[in-house]
């Protein structure tokens, strides 16, 4: 995991949610009803430190005000998956 989030981080300094490993470990996008096998397979979640899905989004509801990364990041808006990360 140390690596991923490593990888990731080159490109993060406007982005408001650190994609590390703790937000790796909480984040709620697999939850979520717009989560669906494509996203799974790709390993796809942290979407709002990351960015957006390379697979089709079909908006089936938004979890993201529930998960304890945005939560703690402040976030107020949905559908990361679909809009990219949260930046500054």
């Amino acid at each position: 995991m140390r690596a991923l989030a490593k990888r990731c981080a080159i490109d993060s300094k406007d982005k408001w949610v650190e994609d590390n490993e703790q937000n790796y470990i909480e984040c709620y996008c697999p939850g979520c009803p717009t989560y669906h096998e494509c996203m799974k397979a790709g390993g796809e979640k942290l979407f709002c430190a990351r960015q957006t899905s390379k697979c089709e989004i079909v908006r089936l509801g938004c979890e993201c005000g529930e998960c304890s990364v945005a939560i703690r990041s402040r976030l107020s808006l949905n559908y990361y998956c679909q809009d990219g990360p949260a930046r500054f």
